[in-house]
């Protein structure tokens, strides 16, 4: 890559290149809300910790509007006010008892009551009553930006940023292998300390864990985000450069914000890995969890993955392993599995994979225009 191409691509990764011209102005605009995306498991709640550690972000939890309580894609057509108070209560609900208990209670729907009777006539949308119940939840925690961390968030990128021109992105990027094994391993997240998951949820979650599957959605998130580099309020981070240089990223990160870095950030306890032991009374990013995927990741699997993503893992300096010939096989081995796989997610769970087919189909129609840049590589200095 010629030295002039290295300039412009660091310059695109600040999201400082104007030379688009659908971007948005130069100049700093208050940021108003963070949405942190991902492939699952990339480290986006970890992400989320960090910066909700910040005195003026409130770190929500997932809470999956886009793409399972509202089609961005109609996120600006008017809704009565019955739908909208629902829209906002299970947003209250979710937030504040987790995805899967998301019914709300009599207190949830008087808030949801008093939100949607705030809006005006003319801005009763899906769109804005998430913005609205974002911007309560921050106030009554103190803070004055909200922070919402569905991965999947990614594939709603361009319409999101039309839907709220002072958001950012923050896309976090991980090995796929390791995003891999992260989920492989997840279903025994209740056996490391994650007791609040319910046991059905750790059921699906085995069940969903594919290397195939799982592949194509590390490809097509990352593909999106690549797509998105030159867009001043989107912001791309390696999870590898992260848990090496946490004070260095954050920083750059707090400078996309345009918030101040407080070391504090840095303390946040050890929660949410698939691979270690969850802990509050050990606290800060954890190294050891970044190569852990080469100890736990079957041969078989690490072989599709490196097949089925290579193109896109080596444009974030990600590089195949060498492989045998009795290496392949297993990879084969696990080829004939996935139509049964395939019968196990549709069977637990046909919301959610239908929630997913149209996440996908969005990456699908935007495949046809390339990334603008080929590769990435994290700002020097």
């Amino acid at each position: 890559m010629s030295q002039r191409s290295r300039h412009h691509l660091h310059r695109s990764t600040n999201g400082a290149d104007a030379s688009d011209g659908s971007n948005e102005k130069s100049g700093n605009t208050p940021c108003s809300m963070i949405f942190v995306t991902g492939a699952s498991r990339s480290g986006t709640s970890m992400l989320a910790r960090l910066l909700g550690e910040h005195k003026e972000i409130l770190a929500l939890q997932e809470t999956h509007y886009f793409g399972d309580l509202c089609d961005p894609d109609e996120a600006k057509a008017l809704k009565s006010d019955e739908q909208l108070e629902q829209l906002s209560a299970i947003l209250l609900a979710r937030q504040n008892r987790g995805l899967w208990d998301s019914k709300p209670n009599a207190s949830e729907q008087q808030q949801a009551r008093q939100l949607v009777s705030s809006l005006p006539s003319n801005a009763r949308s899906a769109g804005e009553v998430f913005s609205a119940t974002l911007n309560h939840l921050a106030t009554a925690s103190g803070k004055s930006i909200g922070l919402e961390q569905t991965p999947r968030n990614i594939f709603y990128a361009e319409q999101l940023l039309a839907l709220y021109p002072k958001a950012r992105i923050v896309h976090i990027v991980r090995d796929p292998r390791a995003v891999l094994a992260s989920q492989r391993n997840r279903w025994r997240m209740r056996q490391l300390g994650a007791g609040h998951i319910p046991s059905f949820e750790m059921l699906r979650t085995w069940v969903n864990y594919h290397p195939v599957t799982m592949s194509k959605l590390w490809s097509e998130a990352n593909q999106q985000a690549l797509r998105l580099l030159h867009r001043k309020h989107f912001l791309l981070v390696r999870f590898e450069d992260l848990v090496d240089a946490p004070q260095k990223e954050i920083q750059r990160i707090c400078d996309f914000l345009d918030i101040t870095f407080d070391p504090m950030m840095l303390d946040v306890p050890r929660w949410g890995s698939s691979n270690i032991t969850h802990s509050t009374s050990q606290r800060g990013i954890s190294h050891e969890v970044r190569d852990l995927w080469q100890g736990c990741l079957p041969v078989g699997d690490r072989i599709l993955c490196e097949w089925l993503t290579r193109p896109t893992m080596k444009r974030f300096g990600y590089h195949p392993l060498p492989a045998g010939r009795a290496d392949r096989l297993q990879s084969w081995a696990k080829i004939l599995t996935y139509p049964l796989h395939m019968v196990g997610v549709i069977s637990l769970n046909p919301k959610r994979a239908w929630t997913l087919l149209k996440a996908l189909s969005i990456a699908g129609a935007t495949r046809s225009s390339p990334p603008k840049t080929k590769s990435y590589l994290p700002p020097s200095g």
